[in-house]
């Protein structure tokens, strides 16, 4: 005959095996509700595409672009160097030239226009600028940083064909220039007419790679 210390020891452990497989019993039936739902039919499709592409169908969202922004160090240098020099008037010029060039994009912006370089040598006088801007790439918004090569030159060495009145700066005032027919280029926001004298040109456009 089974002692009472024996049977209190049965019922105990009976208890809890039934405890332990009604728990197996509703985890079961959670994890099959869990299953059909509609959550889970997204990680398994998530699962799926990531075992058979890998990571690549996950593209990391562009960024704005930033611009080596050195106004502080070399804008006092080239003001004094030329003491007319309008960065502002310079800056929208640059934006403009962008712009144009830049037209066939779609939601075209700009963002940011900086000097980052102020170049030296000789009788030459090179300013790189940065421009950071963004327009749209099919489905993307594409950001981008676009380098303009401002270069001191002399007016008579332009022809007709080489500048625009667009590309021609204004050492005065950094306004658009004009030229006409008899060769001289004139501002047509200060009257200051450039005869044999050097003057500020945007020589090159281009997106950074």
């Amino acid at each position: 005959m089974l002692s009472t210390a024996l049977l209190i020891k049965i019922i105990i452990i009976a208890a809890v095996v039934i405890t332990a497989a009604a728990v197996v019993v509703v985890a079961v039936r959670f994890v099959k509700r869990a299953a059909s739902s509609a959550e889970a039919q997204v990680v398994k499709e998530l699962v799926n595409i990531v075992s058979e592409n890998g990571m690549d169908f996950i593209s990391e969202p562009e960024h704005p672009k930033l611009v080596s922004n050195m106004n502080r160090i070399y804008l006092p240098k080239i003001e004094k160097d030329f003491p007319d020099f309008n960065w502002d008037e310079i800056r929208r010029m640059i934006e403009k030239e962008i712009t144009d060039k830049f037209s066939e994009k779609q939601n075209f912006e700009i963002d940011e226009t900086a000097v980052s370089r102020y170049e030296k040598s000789g009788q030459n006088r090179k300013i790189t600028c940065e421009t950071a801007a963004s327009y749209d790439d099919g489905e993307m918004k594409k950001y981008t940083c676009i380098q303009t090569l401002l270069s001191y030159i002399n007016s008579k060495s332009l022809d007709g064909e080489q500048a625009g009145p667009q590309a021609l700066i204004c050492p005065s005032c950094g306004a658009p220039l004009t030229r006409f027919d008899n060769g001289d280029v004139r501002c047509e926001f200060c009257s200051t007419v450039v005869v044999g004298e050097k003057i500020w040109q945007i020589t090159e456009i281009k997106e950074k790679p």
